[in-house]
């Protein structure tokens, strides 16, 4: 039998991908654990007055990705039929499924704690919105894409597609009662795991240490998930050393070895591919070489009959199920040899239950590892409220998946630990091995004039804890239809406090089109160069207000100038007060929740030049109607406190342009003050693989808005405008690519596309 490219081999072909992609070794640090030998003594659980009479059974199950829930079904029928395991070996999925069995789990419990899963999220990697601190909230706002790079070691890809923090999340909650494990023989079922260790190439059977850790170890994939690093052995899946680990069984003292096999009947790529097809089948047919000295050596072999599945579909955990029980039955005549009668398997279950741990002690204190003493003060702080008291996992969850979301982790984790008798909870953290500093690459397609697209680039620099504890400088650089560079250093006047002071420089052009009376006539780039400083306050995760004074020169270059606006250069005071928040559940289409923006500036400007004051805000507010779909309102608006269009030239306010007024071109309603009110629909279409993106939506939508004193009418000095837009909105792993158009009043009509910001 021989692996096929399209059964279970996410694992091959992300194999592959890691051999081709890497730039160096990529780790993520973990406290050590006791390195477990390949081979080990056979494992005592069982009493010999439990086992005497019958022989040694171990169960083996294959690696295989979502295809392993077949597994479930095959414990099933060992289950209903009163068939005993006593020793349980596996890798990748089958190790984690045969470890959740191995502590006592019933076949319906692992089948409820899979169905409770949110495999998107899982398996996407992404740390969700809402978890993430305020800046970096910023930065998935203003990149809204997973072009992130570490600089620690030069410009070096991420470590892995997906941190692999949501998985062992999933893992430390399941597994938190079954801690201070001298060995995984002291489990209700004696277990053992197998990856590969990346320093010698070798399989690695992990029989002791963290049982979190070691499934953790067993499931990460090459290129999919980052590397688990423990003792400062870097350690991945094992479906390339050893997928189905007979062996293991028999060293581990079995006599009969009943193998779990996950066969899709397929045959390797026989015609031209391309080059990633083509690696992913060449180490398909590696696998399928270890795996064949394993089918041979089996005593029961199993065959999950999986066509039409692959190793990606985790939401058909119902359909692929039952094929483990199918392939189980088929096997009946040979498996019903080793069923015991009724009372042999109550005795059995009996002692099993008698191993299992479902209770956790309440933590009398928490421990930090993996971080800087700052940050560890504040995690302790933040899970001060748990002591004395029932661990709440879906808490812990929340509070691993923010601290992640502060960006310097790859993730973070908790188990129990016992120090003198006294039980605590004891967070891991684990640093992100490439960064900090990082860079944040956006790429930017505007579109809203289909006879003359605009093509931009642009990079974030993140420098994070410089010079202190949440201190980071941020600098962004930017060419195309807009250049220059914008930087800043944060700092908190203190490491814990929330109160902070923020220095600056920049200097930038950006492109203005102009019109005139519906036609675009001019064309003029905006130049802004100066220094400011701010003091504020920041929310950890949802708001800033900040209050600033900047000084900065200000002029417009002519490119085409049919209009001949006349702006002299100049140089501004300007004193301002921002206030921003982020409540939703998104950075690009929210579901749910409420953003809020404010800004009131004051312009002071030089050689006799009138001055005059900015105000504008922005409430825009989504109520989710299902799992799917959801309505948006967003009100809008601006004033110069009557100050003419002649006082606030360029620097006014603009409507137009996709998702602002669609049916027009962008800019071509600038004036002194505006309103725009919208409200409209987005549904999901259909979920894209979760490592592509998130998924393509379809939005409609009426807006309507006015501005006064506008610039672009000759004869008016007021513009209503109204429209309905359509658009096609894909959420990928670069960007949100839309395609569009509106149809507004005046036989206003557009069509448009682009890559980068919606709404």
């Amino acid at each position: 039998m021989v692996l096929s490219l399209q059964r279970k081999t996410t694992c091959a072909l992300l194999l592959g991908l890691a051999s081709l992609l890497s730039t160096g070794t990529a780790r993520t640090q973990t406290p050590a654990q006791p390195e477990a030998a390949s081979t080990t003594a056979p494992p005592k659980n069982q009493s010999q007055d439990a086992t005497k009479h019958r022989p040694r059974v171990a169960l083996v199950l294959e690696g295989g990705g979502a295809l392993g829930f077949a597994h479930i079904g095959v414990l099933q029928y060992l289950e209903q039929h009163h068939i005993p395991v006593d020793l349980v070996v596996g890798t990748s999925m089958g190790g984690l499924v045969g470890g959740l069995y191995a502590t006592g789990r019933s076949p319906d419990e692992i089948r409820d704690l899979i169905q409770n899963i949110d495999w998107n999220r899982a398996i996407g990697g992404r740390t969700p919105f809402p978890d993430l601190s305020y800046r970096r909230k910023q930065d998935r706002v203003e990149y809204p894409n997973r072009l992130e790079f570490g600089l620690r070691h030069g410009l070096s890809l991420p470590e892995g597609l997906n941190s692999g923090h949501q998985v062992g999340l999933i893992l430390d909650a399941a597994t938190l009662s079954d801690y201070n494990l001298k060995s995984f023989d002291d489990l209700p079922i004696p277990f053992r795991c197998v990856a590969t260790n990346m320093n010698t190439g070798r399989a690695h059977v992990f029989d002791n240490g963290s049982l979190p850790r070691a499934l953790r170890a067993t499931m990460s994939i090459p290129a999919l998930f980052v590397p688990v690093v423990i003792d400062g052995v870097t350690y991945t899946d094992g479906a390339a050393v050893d997928n189905l680990p007979v062996d293991v069984a028999k060293a581990n003292g079995a006599d009969i070895i009943i193998a779990s096999y996950l066969d899709t009947n397929g045959g390797p790529q026989t015609t031209p591919g391309s080059f990633i097809a083509t690696t992913g089948n060449f180490v398909s047919i590696a696998i399928a070489a270890n795996e064949m000295r394993s089918l041979q050596a089996a005593d029961i072999l199993i065959s999950s009959q999986l066509q039409g599945f692959t190793s990606t579909m985790f939401t058909k955990f119902n359909d692929i199920i039952p094929k483990g029980a199918e392939a189980a039955d088929a096997k009946a005549k040979l498996l019903d040899r080793f069923s015991v009668s009724d009372d042999e398997w109550a005795a059995y279950v009996a002692q099993r239950n008698s191993r299992r741990k479902t209770e956790t002690p309440d933590p009398q204190y928490v421990t930090v590892a993996g971080v800087s003493t700052p940050a560890a003060i504040e995690i302790e702080r933040s899970l001060r409220g748990i002591l004395n008291k029932p661990v709440d996992t879906k808490f812990l969850d929340q509070e691993m998946t923010r601290y992640v979301g502060y960006g310097t982790l790859n993730a973070a984790g908790y188990t129990m630990v016992d120090r003198d008798g006294t039980p605590g909870l004891a967070v891991n953290t684990y640093p992100r091995y490439n960064g900090p500093p990082f860079l944040d690459l956006g790429i930017n397609i505007d579109g809203s004039d289909t006879e003359d697209v605009l093509f931009g680039m642009s990079g974030r620099i993140i420098f994070q804890n410089l010079g202190g504890f949440r201190s980071e400088w941020r600098t962004d650089l930017f060419f195309g239809y807009s250049y220059g560079v914008r930087s800043e250093y944060y700092r908190p006047f203190t490491p814990h406090s929330q109160f902070f002071y923020a220095p600056r420089a920049y200097a930038t052009s950006t492109r203005f089109d102009f019109y005139n009376n519906g036609s675009k006539t001019s064309q003029y780039q905006v130049n802004q160069s100066g220094v400011g400083f701010d003091a504020g306050y920041t929310w950890r995760r949802n708001a800033e207000l900040r209050f600033g004074q900047d000084e900065y020169w200000y002029s417009v270059t002519k490119r085409v100038d049919f209009d001949n606006l006349s702006i002299p250069p100049q140089q501004q005071s300007v004193s301002s007060l921002r206030f921003n928040s982020y409540n939703t559940d998104n950075s690009v289409l929210p579901f749910r929740g409420v953003n809020t923006s404010v800004r009131v500036e004051r312009h002071e400007p030089s050689k006799g030049n009138d001055p005059f004051t900015l105000a504008e805000a922005r409430v825009a507010g989504y109520i989710p109607l299902g799992a799917k779909s959801s309505v948006f309102l967003t009100a809008n608006g601006g004033t110069a406190f009557g100050a003419p269009p002649d006082v606030t030239d360029l620097q006014g306010f603009s409507l137009g342009g996709p998702f602002r007024l669609g049916s027009y071109g962008r800019n071509e309603l600038l004036g002194t003050q505006y309103w725009l009110f919208q409200g409209g629909y987005e549904r999901k279409i259909f979920q894209l693989p979760p490592l592509l993106g998130e998924g393509v939506y379809a939005v409609g939508f009426f807006e309507g808005g006015k501005v006064y004193n506008n610039l672009n009418a000759a004869d008016e000095l007021e513009s209503e405008a109204w429209d309905g837009s359509f658009v096609l909105v894909t959420r990928t792993a670069l960007g949100p690519i839309y395609i569009g158009g509106a149809a507004g009043d005046n036989d206003h009509r557009k069509w448009w596309f682009g890559l980068g910001h919606v709404f």
